[in-house]
């Protein structure tokens, strides 16, 4: 009889609750139909070898010939999705489906974060191009193919507050609410393309925003410059008072200094007193 390893880190301690319907693997094609039958699309080769008494060399043909097929996509080395029909000419399943899957395969603490998220919470309203997630140091490596791509962007000191679990059809996922999702844009603004690309899904997120739980997010390790920046932004181009006096009170008795609006942008512009920026770029979007 095949009994599950308590110590193994794959996914399969989590899914094996009928005894009768494990012992009836014995394919892999046994093994995938098991997957789907309990909501599942992911599997390591771990869990494959685990699963189906086959010998690793076997079990290596079936799944060359299964990604011949477009039956499953390989994500990860080690690392499969299964493509049902209904995915098979997009090529690639969304990834909310088994992101968390992935992550608990790296290891690593997670969230969906900054463009998807947004469009999660309702704040983009275009399908962005790529899939953001933000992870623990050390990054991943990029997830790239033909109808995918999957952006990781790490933090040392990974968030305690403001991130969320999303259920699925497929099981559940850990999302930044909008509160982490604004401050998030606002320091990653370089690598999102700037702030005019992403002023208008502040001004969205901004109207969600829980004064109580923003309070709580602050207390997360974000950058004195990220809290000036989202308070000048909320001011005085969001001319959200009530969200700027959350920013403006962590501040106090903070030893600020004079920043510049865009990291990036020209050495020069108008001080704000209240901020202490250097106005050095222009915000406009679609308000």
């Amino acid at each position: 009889m095949f009994a599950i390893n308590p110590e193994k880190r794959g996914i399969l301690q989590t899914i094996y609750s009928d005894q009768t319907m494990v012992d009836n693997i014995r394919h892999t094609s046994d093994f995938l139909r098991y997957l789907r039958s309990k909501g599942r699309y992911a599997f390591s080769t771990d869990d494959l070898t685990e699963a189906v008494p086959k010998s690793i060399r076997n079990l290596r043909k079936d799944i060359d010939r299964l990604r011949d097929k477009g039956e499953i996509l390989n994500i990860r080395r080690d690392f499969y999705t299964i493509i049902p029909d209904e995915y098979r000419n997009m090529g690639a399943l969304p990834v909310e489906f088994y992101i968390n899957e992935l992550m608990l395969y790296l290891n690593k603490k997670y969230y969906v974060g900054l463009y998807s998220a947004a469009m999660f919470l309702g704040a983009a309203h275009q399908q962005p191009q790529e899939f953001f997630v933000i992870s623990q140091f050390p990054k991943p490596r990029m997830v790239q193919g033909s109808n995918l791509r999957i952006n990781f962007i790490t933090k040392r000191k990974f968030p305690v507050y403001g991130i969320e679990n999303r259920k699925t059809d497929t099981g559940y996922f850990m999302i930044s609410g909008p509160e982490l999702t604004f401050l998030d844009l606002i320091y990653f603004e370089q690598t999102m393309g700037g702030f005019n690309r992403i002023i208008t899904i502040l001004q969205e997120l901004s109207e969600n925003i829980s004064q109580s739980r923003m309070k709580e997010v602050l207390q997360n390790d974000f950058p004195l410059s990220t809290i000036q920046r989202a308070g000048y932004i909320s001011e005085q181009v969001l001319t959200n008072n009530k969200l700027a006096s959350l920013f403006e009170n962590k501040l106090i008795k903070k030893n600020t200094q004079p920043i510049y609006l865009k990291p990036s942008g020209v050495k020069n512009g108008l001080l704000n007193q209240k901020w202490k920026i250097m106005v050095n770029n222009q915000i406009e979007g679609d308000l």
